[in-house]
């Protein structure tokens, strides 16, 4: 442990704790903690910017010394750094998520395949409950449509669509193609939905994309 802060000077202890590897004290460390969290918790890269700003006008007007001032600038620094690259890749992959492509059949009306990476699924099951049940034998005495089980079986279809994209992704993916569904029961309450598909990376194929 440093002997004394960095910022002040002051002999760091038991009753004066020490921060950021042991190089700053309680009294100098809080004032500028939140503006470090706030670089930390934001959740743009315009906002990382302006919190950085901020920190730095803080320090501008603090009475630490000039190493006190470079140190908590280059933990800044590294923070700052740190979610950029968070958000940057967050962006990425709400992007892909976005623009991501799946069809049942092998091919993309205006793209082409580049890249094949292999198969992947996703499966969910969920619980049908006792009054879906209830409702579902009314509704097959009387020949009419159950609702609530037609509901619960999309809610597990989309989920395992959900996770098989996130899984297509992690791949390197950006589309699936020959995705099919499986549906199972387990027990009698319970539905589960298996969704499978090729992963693929496909391109604009001769500048024609399809907008359908």
């Amino acid at each position: 442990m440093a002997e004394k802060c960095i910022c002040c000077g002051k002999k760091i202890g038991l009753l004066n704790g020490a921060h950021l590897n042991n190089q700053v004290c309680d009294n100098c460390f809080f004032p500028i903690d939140g503006y470090l969290h706030n670089i930390r918790e934001s959740s743009s890269l315009q906002t990382v910017e302006e919190n950085y700003e901020k920190l730095i006008q803080k320090l501008s007007t603090s009475l630490y010394s000039a190493s006190g001032r470079e140190y908590f600038i280059k933990v800044a620094d590294s923070l700052v750094a740190e979610n950029k690259n968070n958000i940057q890749t967050k962006n990425k992959i709400e992007d892909t998520i976005k623009n991501f492509k799946i069809a049942t059949s092998y091919k993309f009306e205006g793209y082409k395949i580049s890249k094949y990476f292999g198969i992947t699924s996703g499966s969910t099951v969920l619980g049908t409950g006792f009054l879906s049940e209830v409702r579902a034998a009314v509704s097959d005495t009387f020949g009419i449509e159950a609702d609530s089980f037609s509901d619960k079986l999309e809610q597990a279809k989309n989920s395992s669509v959900h996770k098989m994209i996130n899984n297509a992704i992690q791949q390197g993916g950006n589309a699936l193609i020959g995705v099919s569904f499986d549906y199972f029961t387990v027990a009698s309450n319970m539905i589960g939905v298996v969704a499978n598909g090729t992963v693929v990376e496909i391109e604009v194929s001769n500048g024609q994309i399809d907008n359908d």
